[in-house]
């Protein structure tokens, strides 16, 4: 079947691909940040300073966490 999606057989979801190496090094930054800014600031950590400490636009963050 030409363009059909892989398929997960244990969950029936669409399989996730393997994530490029500057995505993941993005996803570790954004992570590191969050961590560190979320100890010092608690729930009033601000998202556009993650991004910003993390070296990213704001952009990238909502796409590597979109909830």
């Amino acid at each position: 079947m030409a363009g059909a999606i892989p398929m997960d057989a244990r969950t029936a979801q669409p399989a996730a691909r393997p994530m490029r190496a500057d995505a993941r090094r993005n996803h570790d930054r954004l992570v590191g940040e969050a961590r560190r800014s979320f100890a010092e600031h608690g729930t009033d950590a601000s998202l556009e300073d993650i991004a910003r400490r993390a070296g990213v636009g704001i952009g990238t963050l909502y796409r590597h966490f979109p909830n």
